[in-house]
């Protein structure tokens, strides 16, 4: 599975908040031999004068704090609360340091990301308008879609002890691609289920057989939800994903007929998840770069972080 030891947090110019840094400082602080390295994206000037365009007299103008999003603070300004944050926790005793090299856009970051063999990418979520889709993609949706690397967009849902995650998964997908993505969507909720030390459920989302004319339809183990829940289960005790072994697994498998991004807004709020984990191979066509993919689809639809695990 993927190493958690070298972890990059990108401050977004234009969406300046410091949950992204916070949140890798929890996962350091919970893993051997962690560092982080946070790096401000600074836009250009073109790009800040499309930006001033589109929000001009939108209440999003209005400072929020450090904790919320904030457009009024100075480039200056946020650079100070960046390194006063980072010589703060560094007295704590972690290791945090800030990039010595500039930023300007999203490639620059998975430049940096392949240079300094980053391991995990963490960016606040941006704010999403409909103008983003018809210009310049907010930075968390085109490092979902970009990145080779996981990617952590964080909420201001906390992460706490005994917490819940959320993964979805296709266990009854043969393809080589499919179920090696599957493995290491499956690997990821095991390492986080430890570190929160809380319980994942399982979603599939399955439509069942196709219907036929034929009287005499063989019914497929795929077509089966029998099957689908035993995959379910197994996975769950392979990969230790209930600590406590009074849970019975199947009420932490869930089989719906929906859409994925439909299915994990409703299954997310009813857990009330702090993390939700979905596998993205990364693949892009006209349609996926017009639609969007499943991860990217969620980002606005679920209040808890999302963790989009990439095929090696």
């Amino acid at each position: 599975m993927d190493s958690y030891q070298r972890l990059l947090v990108v401050v977004d110019e234009h969406d300046f908040s410091l949950k992204g840094i916070a949140r890798a400082l929890y996962m350091a602080s919970r893993t051997t031999n962690a560092s982080i390295i946070v790096m401000l994206l600074e836009h250009g000037s073109f790009v800040s004068r499309l930006v001033d365009t589109f929000e001009h007299g939108n209440e999003a103008d209005t400072g929020e704090g450090l904790n919320g999003h904030s457009t009024q603070m100075s480039l200056d300004k946020k650079r100070h609360c960046i390194t006063q944050f980072i010589q703060t926790n560094r007295q704590n005793g972690l290791s945090i340091s800030q990039a010595s090299i500039s930023c300007h856009s999203c490639d620059d970051v998975l430049s940096f990301c392949e240079d300094f063999k980053v391991d995990t990418i963490f960016i606040a979520a941006s704010r999403h308008k409909l103008w983003n889709w018809l210009t310049i993609k907010a930075l968390d949706t085109r490092l979902v879609r970009e990145s080779p690397r996981p990617v952590v967009v964080v909420k201001d849902h906390l992460w706490e002890p005994g917490g819940r995650i959320l993964s979805l998964v296709d266990p009854c997908n043969n393809g080589e691609d499919e179920q090696a993505l599957n493995k290491k969507v499956l690997q990821t909720a095991e390492h986080f289920t430890r570190l929160l030390k809380g319980y994942c459920h399982l979603l599939d989302c399955y439509y069942g057989e196709t219907p036929s004319i034929s009287f005499h339809q063989s019914v497929s183990p795929e077509g089966d939800e029998q099957y689908h829940f035993e995959r379910l289960s197994r996975y769950s005790s392979e990969y230790h994903l209930l600590p406590d072994r009074s849970l019975k697994a199947r009420e932490y498998c869930h089989l719906v007929k929906e859409l994925p991004e439909d299915a994990i807004e409703s299954l997310s709020k009813k857990v009330d998840s702090e993390l939700v984990i979905i596998g993205d191979k990364g693949t892009s066509s006209f349609f996926s770069n017009l639609c969007g993919h499943a991860a990217d689809q969620v980002i606005d639809r679920i209040n808890c972080d999302l963790l989009v695990v990439k095929p090696q």
